[in-house]
């Protein structure tokens, strides 16, 4: 049995203890260098990072302009009139109130439209082209009441050449017999009458007050709307194959409004008015009106 003395039982106490030190103080040792090392990352994780939040940046600040300038910026220029001043900012208040306004001149017209032809309709008449197998009248072209005693201008081919006479089917259906007044052979008019009484007569517009770019509304069985691109003040009327040389016969109309469009013989004689539901003149074949002012002389001369 070996001996045991307090010198090799220290020996011994001292040797476990460093033990058990060193196995309680390695995780220790480990834990404080991983808290020390710090984090470094790669440069393709730092360019990844720095291209996303250029990304957002970018994509919020549009949104934000856009809400600037669609909602913010013309509120302020409505509400403080006074930043019209700065030149900077003009350019946006231009842009903006075109917008606006072609929307509301858009609107406005539509409504005009519908208004003029509402006003101008009931002095509007149909007149018989022919007669079906039935001998019934088929209404096809039109006329204007001229006077509220049964005087209404039509295109002299509406009326029967051997009869003088012609069919009208007023706005609120009811027809009569009318029969020819007179007729200007130069630009195929006539007028004719029919014995009725208290007749709605449209307003007369000043045709010679007419402006380029005016629009106009062209009733028939459908209705056109169209642009004055002329007023031709030296329009030369010609017949064929004319011998007569009678004075009374000459027409007393010489101008003419010229359209943008060119209408087909549907609209011949059909009457144009404007946007204030006033009668401008009537439509010929093609791109051309006979102004309502020139009419007027050849009234004053029927009656």
């Amino acid at each position: 049995m070996k001996n045991i003395t307090i010198k090799s039982l220290r020996e011994k106490q001292k040797d476990k203890t460093e033990i058990t030190e060193d196995f309680f103080n390695k995780p220790k040792n480990k834990t404080t260098e991983l808290e020390e090392e710090q984090y470094k990352p790669t440069k393709i994780k730092k360019a990844t990072s720095f291209i996303i939040f250029s990304v957002f940046v970018l994509v919020m600040g549009g949104i934000g302009g856009i809400l600037i300038d669609r909602f913010a910026l013309p509120y302020l220029f409505v509400k403080y009139p006074d930043l019209n001043q700065y030149e900077f900012l003009k350019p946006i208040n231009e842009r903006t109130t075109v917008v606006e306004v072609i929307k509301e001149v858009r609107i406005s017209e539509e409504k005009a439209v519908v208004e003029a032809i509402k006003k101008a309709r009931s002095s509007i008449v149909e007149i018989a082209e022919m007669s079906d197998e039935d001998n019934d009248p088929v209404y096809k072209n039109s006329g204007i009441i001229l006077t509220n005693d049964g005087l209404i201008i039509t295109s002299s081919k509406n009326v029967d050449n051997e009869e003088k006479s012609a069919r009208v089917k007023l706005h609120n259906g009811e027809t009569y017999p009318a029969e020819l007044v007179y007729e200007d052979k130069f630009n195929e008019l006539a007028i004719i009458k029919i014995d009725q009484a208290n007749l709605p007569v449209v307003t007369f517009a000043d045709s010679d007050n007419l402006e380029l770019g005016e629009r106009l509304i062209i009733l028939n069985g459908s209705v056109v709307t169209d642009i004055v691109s002329k007023l031709i003040d030296d329009y030369v009327v010609s017949i064929e194959n004319n011998e007569d040389e009678d004075e009374e016969i000459k027409s007393v109309i010489q101008k003419r409004i010229k359209i943008m469009d060119i209408l087909d013989d549907s609209f011949d004689k059909a009457p144009a008015i404007n946007l204030k539901g006033e009668i401008v003149g009537l439509s010929q074949t093609g791109d051309l009106v006979i102004p309502i002012n020139e009419i007027e002389k050849l009234i004053d001369k029927v009656l």
